[in-house]
């Protein structure tokens, strides 16, 4: 989806809301932003977009077919909240960033047939309830076609990461990033259901609000717990700094639901010779386990057929980077966010500095690359 203004402007009261920015460059980010209070208006626009698509998610949640999906023509499940997320934060970012195109996940097809036209319903009304005054009037209007961005930056947003564990009350996660040239320079990962403090692998209540990790290129990586109603970040967020790992087996991020690439992957880290183990978890909350030091790797090893889409990675990417992770792909090449997919890279890796380069060998080693 791509909304075409003519400008590109922020809007106001933006500035000033984000001021806890200093330097740590993730490797493989090292793209201009521009001023600080550039940065930090993006920072806080991308929060407050963010905020609003989890507002009109948790409006979803109360109702007792929040998690029923309808099925698109590709085969991948949609829900009501992937819906209700995506309008809303199309609506914060249409109205600070006229200016700035959005290539979102969900489009037309989304909502095909009458089953989709009953979710839509149930979506808009979550938007109009949860934004209230600040509801657009169409928000249905922020579900279109996807062309290629054609534009010095834009946003790109997967409004539930990891659908499938949406359904079945596991992890997901609500995802934006602002990509410019080739960069993603600003991500913003809201993890519903993955609590501060608590074991990664234990689920949060539908009560809760879970943990949102925010970074931009050059400032750091971020996290805070955020409250219903909440529009903005604290002004003490808690800094994201991936420790040293002190465990005798590598901890890697594996699929829940076994597949061809999951078995590739194990064969990538056995060819490494290094002790591991695996977590099983969906979405992009995977970036936060390795930008937090509660995993030690993450990759997903390329597909016959499906390249990786931009709105999987480019969020998660630049928190973890920003964490002090390696980001890269399987060829130890920066990840290219020049369109709606990865086309120009071999699968992606996310991990701890002192393995990189190891993981990656071992990629070429075991055919993967």
């Amino acid at each position: 989806m791509i909304f075409d203004m003519l400008r590109f402007r922020f809007c106001r009261g933006a500035a000033g809301r984000q001021s806890k920015f200093r330097a740590n460059r993730g490797e493989g980010y090292s793209h201009d932003m521009g001023s600080n209070s550039q940065r930090e208006e993006r920072v806080a626009i991308a929060i407050e977009a963010v905020l609003a698509g989890l507002g009109a998610l948790q409006e979803i949640l109360r109702r007792p077919d929040a998690r029923v999906p309808v099925i698109k023509a590709d085969g991948t499940p949609v829900t009501a909240g992937d819906l209700a997320v995506q309008m809303a934060i199309g609506a914060v970012l249409e109205r600070c960033t006229p200016g700035v195109p959005v290539v979102g996940e969900e489009g037309e097809s989304s909502v095909a047939g009458r089953d989709g036209e009953v979710l839509l319903g149930r979506a808009v009304d979550a938007v109009k309830n949860s934004m209230g005054s600040g509801a657009p009037r169409d928000p249905e209007r922020y579900l279109g076609t996807r062309p290629q961005p054609n534009a010095p930056a834009w946003w790109t947003v997967d409004p539930i990461d990891g659908t499938k564990g949406f359904r079945s009350a596991r992890h997901y996660a609500l995802c934006l990033a602002l990509v410019e040239g080739s960069r993603a320079t600003v991500g913003v990962l809201s993890c519903p259901t993955l609590m501060i403090g608590h074991d990664p692998l234990e689920i949060g209540p539908d009560s809760q609000c879970g943990t949102v990790y925010y970074a931009s290129v050059g400032a750091g990586a971020w996290k805070f717990a955020p409250h219903a109603g909440q529009s903005r970040a604290p002004d003490d967020p808690s800094r994201v700094v991936r420790p040293a790992t002190t465990r005798e087996a590598w901890l890697v991020c594996d699929s829940i639901e076994g597949s061809a690439r999951a078995m590739r992957m194990r064969s990538v880290m056995d060819h490494t010779q290094l002790p591991w183990t695996s977590i099983s978890l969906d979405s992009q909350c995977k970036y936060a386990l390795v930008a937090e030091g509660a995993a030690d790797c993450f990759m997903r090893v390329p597909g016959a057929t499906r390249l990786e889409c931009v709105w999987d990675h480019a969020p998660g990417a630049v928190v973890a980077a920003e964490a002090g992770a390696t980001v890269c792909d399987l060829n130890g090449a920066a990840l290219h966010f020049s369109g709606a997919s990865l086309e120009r890279n071999t699968g992606t890796l996310a991990c701890d500095a002192s393995i990189g380069q190891r993981v990656c060998a071992a990629a070429r080693e075991s055919g993967v690359c």
